[in-house]
């Protein structure tokens, strides 16, 4: 099966993802659900994720450690100003 918006190989945790209100196959990669993940609510098979499936969470959970260490340092350092 592959990914309606760019024609991907989808993997088998990404075939099965359905719409929690209209229970159709969303057939979308992660990388294109992305887009919509905020606007769909979905039903997943848990069981079905593979580390591909979560290599680019984990990826995009690193930088975001990194932007909050730095926006900590600038509130401290605005309130030691005041």
């Amino acid at each position: 099966m592959r990914c309606n918006a760019c024609d991907k190989l989808l993997t088998s945790f990404e075939a099965t993802r359905r719409n929690a209100n209209t229970f159709q196959f969303i057939d979308l990669c992660k990388v294109c659900f992305e887009d919509v993940k905020p606007f769909v609510p979905t039903i997943d098979r848990k069981d079905l994720i593979s580390e591909a499936d979560l290599d680019e969470i984990d990826d995009d959970m690193d930088t975001m450690g990194e932007e909050w260490e730095d926006f900590d340092f600038f509130i401290e350092k605005d309130l030691t100003n005041d």
